[in-house]
């Protein structure tokens, strides 16, 4: 019987990466992409370049601004976020045939049976990550033998798990 294998794609700065792969900012400038909350515009995606500078994610824009001057900012467009998101669940296809979107920045893959058609899971991860690096996009992966391990390894863990070893990656 085949151990159940889940890969967790997330992009962590899907809003901002949005923007970078349209070109519609020179490579050079830091953007964030600003959202709403609480009545405040506060950061929710950012690039490499503005973190590098000392952005973080839900930072106010004004502070922001006062950190990193040539920082560029552009409203939040769920819509479009949503349609790139269908657009690499359409992409992630090719490695298997059971994927699903995570609104609002993930997809969850259903790997079990498909692992050995790429040589492999260090393979088969290593093309999903060079897959979504090919186009433009920052993406972390976990995969588990579960859902949720998925996930959390994708968030908070940088790491695969062999099967039904998944709490030895996470502190519990």
């Amino acid at each position: 019987m085949l151990n159940r294998r889940i890969l967790s794609l997330w992009f962590p700065r899907l809003g901002a990466d949005r923007l970078v792969r349209r070109g519609r900012v020179p490579p050079d400038t830091p953007i964030v992409v600003i959202g709403g909350r609480n009545g405040a515009q506060v950061i929710t995606s950012l690039c490499p370049l503005a973190e590098a500078a000392g952005l973080r994610l839900g930072q106010g824009l004004r502070d922001a601004m006062a950190i990193c001057p040539r920082l560029a900012s552009y409203p939040a467009a769920p819509r479009e976020d949503a349609a790139l998101l269908t657009a690499l669940r359409r992409w992630a296809g090719q490695f298997t045939p059971w994927t699903a979107e995570e609104a609002p920045d993930a997809l969850m893959l259903d790997l079990t049976g498909c692992i050995h058609l790429f040589g492999g899971e260090h393979e088969l991860t290593t093309a999903i990550a060079d897959g979504c690096t090919g186009l433009g996009m920052n993406a972390r992966i976990g995969l588990a033998d579960t859902p949720g391990a998925a996930w959390a390894l994708a968030r908070y863990g940088g790491q695969m798990q062999a099967p039904a070893h998944n709490g030895d990656a996470i502190d519990q």
